[in-house]
């Protein structure tokens, strides 16, 4: 049954394949529609536009642990080989919405402050649509 009530943040997990991401903290996941230029003498001085192409990027943090079976170190090996990954949204609850695409992991950052958490923050840009589906 899908969930009725506003979606606790802990519950939609961030999945490369079928494997969710090791020690994740925060995800993200952008849609966007860019605009293309229709001005034309007769708009009286005020820009027109048009609908252009649509995109979407995911991204998300976590903290560093090289025991995670997709964490830190996965997630770099897939930016440095260009491999494109299978991206999935998702609570897992049977008659909720996730969303999935095919895309880049165009960036990975580590940071190692003082006594404190290693962490890591990532980006991923959607290569084609972006589709949701309903969970079962």
């Amino acid at each position: 049954m899908a969930t009725t009530e506003i979606i606790n943040g802990t519950s939609l997990i961030l999945y490369i394949g079928n494997v969710a991401i090791g020690s994740a903290t925060g995800h993200t996941l952008s849609v966007q529609m860019a605009t293309r230029d229709a001005t034309t003498k007769s708009s009286a001085g005020w820009a027109a536009k048009l609908s252009g192409l649509r995109s979407w990027t995911a991204g998300g943090n976590g903290f560093v642990c090289f025991a995670d079976t997709y964490g830190y170190e996965e997630l770099q090996a897939a930016v440095i080989a260009r491999t494109a990954v299978t991206v999935k949204l998702s609570t897992e609850t049977s008659g909720d919405t996730y969303y999935s695409g095919s895309g880049y992991l165009t960036g990975i950052d580590l940071d190692a402050p003082v006594e404190e958490s290693s962490t890591y923050t990532f980006t991923i840009e959607g290569t084609g649509a972006l589709t949701p589906y309903v969970g079962t």
